[in-house]
């Protein structure tokens, strides 16, 4: 009697997860996290960066849909996070390691350190990412959008201001496709921002010398 008494739980309770599973569909998918990396490239030896003006480097700030891991996907203007993917870290700050990164191995001018407010740099970048995402567009594509502003020591005057954009185009939307479109979009912007530094350093040396 005890048997069948237990027997019958178990089918109770077999019965009572199959309902279960029914009203609350499939289990979420799995989560994947993507890693976001330029191609190495050699930076220049200590006597080469030698004459370069230290840049206080700020940590980029982020528009509030993006500051989050989950990989953002825009549909017309609809933004949706996934469930399934995930960056390895908040959007404004891969992108600001990799800036980073690209500043100090590309510049001639110009080389980054850690922003500290008690410390007089000779220049100071503060920006923020506008754009991190999937898009649909165009059959799929990558999108980086980001705003910078270029200081003068302390922060005292802003002396010019940059809007950058790329993309990379999707074959799929799998997560490596996505990660390596990322690092394509990224791989555009870099570039442009090192440009747009290296050409205002005739205005940075003028603030320099009214200092």
């Amino acid at each position: 009697m005890k048997y069948a008494t237990a027997i019958g739980r178990l089918a109770l309770c077999g019965l009572l997860a199959a309902c279960l599973a029914g009203c609350f569909g499939k289990p979420p998918p799995e989560q994947r996290y993507l890693r976001v990396a330029l191609e190495s490239t050699p930076c220049p030896g200590a006597s080469s960066q030698q004459h370069r003006l230290p840049l206080g480097f700020k940590p980029l700030k982020s528009l509030e849909n993006l500051d989050r891991t989950a990989v953002m996907t825009a549909h017309n203007q609809v933004l949706t996070a996934s469930l399934q993917y995930y960056w390895e870290g908040a959007p404004q700050d891969v992108v600001g390691g990799i800036l980073r990164q690209g500043i100090e191995c590309q510049s001639t001018a110009l080389t980054p350190v850690d922003y500290q407010p008690r410390v007089a740099h000779d220049a100071v970048l503060t920006g923020e990412l506008t754009a991190f995402n999937v898009d649909y567009t165009d059959g799929g594509r990558f999108v980086v959008s980001l705003r910078l502003d270029l200081w003068t020591k302390n922060m005292g005057a802003r002396l010019s201001t940059g809007d950058f954009n790329a993309y990379a185009p999707l074959g799929d939307f799998r997560g490596e496709t996505i990660a390596k479109a990322a690092a394509d979009a990224l791989g555009r912007v870099t570039p442009k921002v090192i440009d747009w530094l290296d050409q205002g350093m005739p205005k940075l040396q003028k603030a320099l010398e009214r200092q």
